[in-house]
């Protein structure tokens, strides 16, 4: 028998109290002198010695009780007459080129055993012989990666994941995993190239090795860039705002932004016409958003869904914005900047002690072979609650 939470059954040491209780109540008796006690012969006195029980099968009725609460709380399972299950071995591969690139040998092997190895989708797609990504991928997610594991028969599988071990993982608490399981990950520095800008004075905009973003006429060589940049050019970028002191202030920190960074911008208080704005800095909702162009508004409490358009509250000005008075303005549009041109900083792979916290393992009992026994059990609880009442009443213990 097993329990699903074996500690609660330290709750049976409780049945010291119905015997503490029980010799106790049996102290309070009182001597009392009886004039007649002369007249009873020797062999009708009788003798007690040690420690007499009384009313013997209702203590151990109480004890009983205890003991089966106890029981009840620590859900026990019965599996005396359950045959072993059939274990099945399933290879749960993320979409990804890189992976299966890395782990090509150990997928082989497992195809060839005849193993179940499938993608980490929503459908559980095979994976073919040659290790083809499926015609249309769908982008590999905690989320996605969960739904896929909660398809699987938890209590018969054992599982082996293949997936990058990126900070995307850790945008959830956890990830529930069977009790059987196995982790295949590799890094993920190397895989995707990074993005750069191109600067004033033939410069590059971009983030080096160290995660600090760096102006410079060579890229870091020992990273891999992009074959081309991002953005290339002068980057044209409207300033519209209804407040004056707002607008001032927006323009300071693009000012000091492309001082700093050599960034080449042409900044307009009103649009131009024909001319196509790759930032557009305003207090005020884009009627119909440009999908080429990066939109920051403030000053807005109800964002519209647009992966192009960043909303804020605050109407940046000093007297109503932290972050324009402790003067980190500059800094945090650059980040919406370079993270819209994919210039954000790289991503370091999760650590093995970050990814044994994030994988959880759950062993999910048979929930109708567990609530028919703990059924039965409960009918014996109240059979002997009524019983002990009885016992208690009748005998006036």
């Amino acid at each position: 028998m097993q329990f699903v939470e074996p500690y609660l059954l330290w709750g049976a040491l409780a049945v010291a109290i119905p015997i503490a209780i029980h010799f106790w109540h049996q102290k309070q008796g009182k001597l009392l002198p009886w004039a007649a006690t002369q007249w009873l012969t020797e062999s009708q006195q009788q003798q007690s010695r040690g420690i007499r029980l009384d009313n013997i099968f209702l203590l151990i009725v109480r004890c009983l009780l205890l003991i089966l609460l106890a029981i009840l709380l620590a859900q026990p399972i019965l599996n005396w007459f359950a045959k072993p299950p059939a274990i099945q071995r399933i290879h749960l591969v993320q979409p990804s080129t890189s992976v299966t690139d890395n782990f090509r040998f150990e997928l082989s092997e497992a195809q060839k055993k005849g193993e179940q190895v499938v993608w980490a989708d929503e459908q559980l797609e095979p994976v073919s012989d040659q290790l083809t990504l499926p015609q249309k991928p769908s982008d590999f997610s905690p989320l996605r990666l969960q739904t896929a594991i909660n398809k699987l028969d938890a209590k018969n599988t054992e599982l082996h994941l293949y997936i990058t071990a990126n900070q995307d993982l850790a945008s959830v608490p956890a990830i529930t995993v069977p009790a059987r399981f196995r982790l295949h990950t590799m890094p993920d520095s190397v895989t995707q190239p990074h993005g750069y800008l191109t600067a004033k004075g033939g410069k590059k905009l971009f983030i080096n090795r160290a995660g600090k973003l760096t102006s410079s006429p060579t890229l870091d060589p020992t990273l891999r860039y992009q074959s081309a940049p991002a953005h290339s050019g002068t980057v044209a970028t409207l300033v519209t705002y209804r407040n004056a002191q707002e607008r001032q202030t927006v323009k300071a920190a693009l000012a000091a932004l492309a001082d700093v960074y050599s960034l080449d911008l042409t900044v307009d208080e009103r649009p131009v016409p024909n001319r196509q704005y790759e930032l557009i800095l305003t207090d005020q909702l884009p009627r119909k958003p440009s999908k080429q162009t990066l939109y920051i508004v403030s000053g807005i409490k109800q964002p519209i869904p647009f992966d192009n358009v960043i909303f804020t509250n605050e109407t940046l000005t000093p007297q109503t914005s932290e972050r324009v008075e402790t003067g980190q303005l500059p800094e945090w549009l650059g980040e919406q900047f370079l993270t819209y041109y994919g210039l954000s900083k790289s991503k370091k792979s999760l650590s093995q002690q970050d990814l044994k916290a994030l994988f959880v393992t759950s062993a999910k009992p048979n929930t109708q072979q567990e609530a028919g026994l703990q059924n039965a059990l409960l009918l014996v609880f109240v059979g002997l609650l009524g019983l002990e009442r009885w016992l208690a009443l009748t005998r006036n213990a």
